[in-house]
């Protein structure tokens, strides 16, 4: 018999759009200190870039190995991809949703989920309560934190 794991998603409060992307690169350095692989779903290429460029200076002396999907070789070696279409051939421990309006087919692939809930926007806000409302539905542990 298999063992089920467990499914989480955690929402994690925004009080401004400056805070979305440094949250990202500290949830992405923590898994990543913790032997953990993470994906990061920015569905927007410009946002993709992003991340990369941020992941690159986001801490002094400290190195994340990441890679955008859409420029990596084979095999898929770095334990943080960054894609915006569907992650083919890409299995983490954890998904970072970084931005998104709604929430891909594919996310339930995904044992871990990190979400955001933009305290500052309405119309993002409701957005992310449909997003908290289909995860729960997929039999997510749901988790809230306010910043």
């Amino acid at each position: 018999m298999t063992e089920q794991t467990e499914k989480v998603a955690e929402f994690i409060e925004l009080r401004s759009r400056a805070d979305r992307l440094p949250r990202v690169c500290a949830l992405t350095a923590h898994h990543h200190e913790q032997g953990q692989t993470v994906s990061i779903y920015a569905p927007h290429p410009a946002m993709a870039e992003e991340v990369d460029d941020l992941l690159w200076v986001f801490r002094q002396n400290s190195f994340i190995p990441h890679v955008r999907l859409e420029k990596a070789g084979e095999p898929l070696i770095e334990p943080v991809i960054i894609f915006s279409n569907a992650p083919e051939g890409a299995d983490s421990d954890v998904l970072i949703v970084a931005d998104a309006a709604e929430l891909p087919a594919w996310f339930e692939r995904f044992a871990y989920i990190y979400d955001f809930a933009p305290a500052y926007d309405e119309a993002l806000r409701e957005a992310a309560r449909q997003r908290y409302a289909a995860l729960k539905a997929a039999g997510y542990r749901m988790r809230f934190a306010r910043s």
